[in-house]
């Protein structure tokens, strides 16, 4: 009978090689670099997952809307201004439409619907990818992290032909909307662009640039820099997921993808108005002025930048 010793001695397991080893700790190792680059490249802002502000709506009152577009230094100078009807697969609208070199802020008025966009005061930030995947890679990075979103496509009709238009990632409430939206191959097609322009990353300045022919733009207004508005704890917290998956700075206040900041000022309740402020940049420097719309828009200009301050006087 073997000793006590002996039978521990027979029962240890043999030593792994040197090979095994080292086979063991390279896959663990792998393992754990992947697990930390996933989640490193969570924080950072690829080059071509990069998005721009494109639109800002805002529902705003009657005589407002009326008064938008009657003073001359606002669409000789700084907005390039227009009017126009729109008709989707799931709405139709007509709005008025501040377009700049690179954003766009769009105004409608109040009429009897329950969509976004149609009540005073509604309002919705939409930015743009800059290149063709880039949403399906935001809204993979959406599942991963198991936010809550809706996503839908958007076609409009052009005589006989339904032509797919933008894909469009949100987060919404009966109120306002956060939008993050991709133009489709077809309707880039549809407005002439080549495959090589479609394929490759663009800004949203070079987009528009495109459409223009190249021709340079002929108003002031550049860019939505800055938005300031009220949020409650439950729009505060989907701004602050949606600035994750939209790649965004966040802080305490505020969320910034580096050209647009969105900031926030806590209340409980929310006004009828959230939208607060909205600064743009300028093309060239400008005389200060002050410029009242109505009694619930006025525009002040500094430099190069220009701020519509928004109230809510009855």
């Amino acid at each position: 009978m073997a000793s006590v010793h002996e039978c521990r001695i027979a029962a240890a397991p043999t030593q792994p090689s040197p090979k095994l080893r080292h086979q063991f700790y390279m896959r663990h190792y792998l393992l754990i670099l992947l697990i930390i680059t996933r989640l490193f490249s969570f924080g950072q802002t690829k080059p071509n997952n990069k998005t721009d502000v494109n639109t800002i709506f805002i529902c705003i009152d009657s005589i407002t809307y009326k008064n938008l577009f009657q003073n001359k230094f606002l669409i000789d100078t700084l907005f390039f201004c227009k009017e126009s009807h729109q008709e989707t697969n799931d709405n139709s609208y007509t709005g008025k439409y501040f377009v700049g070199e690179s954003s766009t802020i769009e105004f409608f008025q109040p009429k009897k619907s329950d969509k976004v966009g149609d009540n005073l005061g509604d309002w919705g930030i939409e930015f743009k990818t800059r290149k063709i995947g880039t949403l399906d890679d935001i809204i993979g990075k959406s599942k991963l992290l198991k936010y809550p979103i809706d996503t839908s496509t958007t076609t409009f009709f052009d005589s006989l032909t339904i032509i797919p238009w933008y894909k469009t990632l949100s987060y919404k409430t009966s109120k306002n909307e956060l939008s993050i939206l991709e133009y489709q191959n077809d309707y880039l097609e549809y407005l002439g662009f080549t495959s090589d322009q479609i394929s490759r990353s663009m800004p949203y300045s070079e987009f528009n640039s495109i459409l223009s022919n190249g021709k340079k733009y002929p108003r002031q207004f550049a860019m939505v820099t800055y938005i300031k508005l009220f949020a409650d704890k439950k729009l505060i917290d989907d701004l602050q997921k949606f600035g994750t998956i939209n790649n965004c700075k966040k802080f305490k206040n505020k969320i910034s993808n580096g050209e647009t900041t969105i900031e926030f000022i806590e209340v409980q309740k929310l006004p009828k108005f959230q939208i607060k402020e909205i600064t743009i940049s300028l093309l060239n420097e400008q005389s200060n002025r002050s410029v009242k719309i109505s009694d619930n828009l006025c525009l002040k200009i500094k430099g190069k930048r220009a701020k519509l301050i928004f109230m809510d006087n009855k």
